[in-house]
């Protein structure tokens, strides 16, 4: 099977984007103030076990309503209010919340959550429920030995920096985690249709590993 010609990995095509500057700016804040956050509050919740999706410890909270995703899909099922939760997170990030709650509102950017992978934990293959958005990551913390594979291309995280792929794009993703201390990211979708004022082709899947349209 032939892949399609597009990057697995998005990362060198996030310096034209306004809100991917901004994060790396503001990183020590964002990073500070999480860690804070996640000191007092004690938010992570496991994520969803469905189709045998993880081995071991993968938990999150959120910051934002899901789209497409599958804790809206299984609304039926929680049995927490994520509207509170959200909001009880929010008030207490202002500097994130700062930066991404216009394009929020625009309908531009969503599914917007803190997420935890410790040692010794796998992600199986899989991919996203919609193809309409980048996935970017925001390392808080990073071990080198925490790996993400999506197609055939590898990388790790890297505390500071920004990682981004089409979460159900065309290619499976997979992670494992075999360092010692726990990765932790800061999560975020950004619609397609929006980054084709700065990625041009983002959305029509014609982007070249070189990034020449083809």
């Amino acid at each position: 099977m032939t892949l399609p010609s597009e990057p697995a990995f998005w990362n060198d095509h996030l310096h034209q984007v306004p809100l991917c500057a901004e994060l790396r700016h503001y990183f020590s804040t964002i990073q500070s103030e999480i860690r804070n956050f996640i000191d007092a509050a004690h938010p992570f919740m496991a994520y969803p076990k469905y189709a045998n999706l993880y081995t071991n410890t993968w938990d999150a909270f959120p910051l934002s309503k899901f789209q497409n995703e599958f804790a809206e899909l299984s609304q039926k099922n929680l049995n927490f209010n994520l509207d509170r939760i959200v909001a009880f997170t929010r008030n207490r990030l202002p500097t994130l919340s700062g930066l991404i709650t216009a394009l929020e509102q625009e309908g531009h950017l969503s599914n917007v959550f803190v997420s935890r992978l410790l040692p010794g934990s796998v992600i199986n293959p899989h991919r996203g429920w919609t193809p309409d958005f980048l996935r970017i990551h925001l390392a808080l913390y990073a071990d080198p030995y925490c790996r993400i594979t999506v197609g055939n291309e590898t990388q790790t995280w890297i505390e500071g920096e920004l990682l981004a792929f089409k979460d159900g794009g065309p290619y499976l993703h997979q992670v494992r985690h075999d360092g010692t201390s726990e990765r932790i990211i800061l999560s975020l979708d950004l619609s397609l249709n929006y980054l084709e004022q700065f990625i041009p082709g983002i959305s029509r899947s014609s982007i070249g590993a070189n990034g020449v349209g083809s």
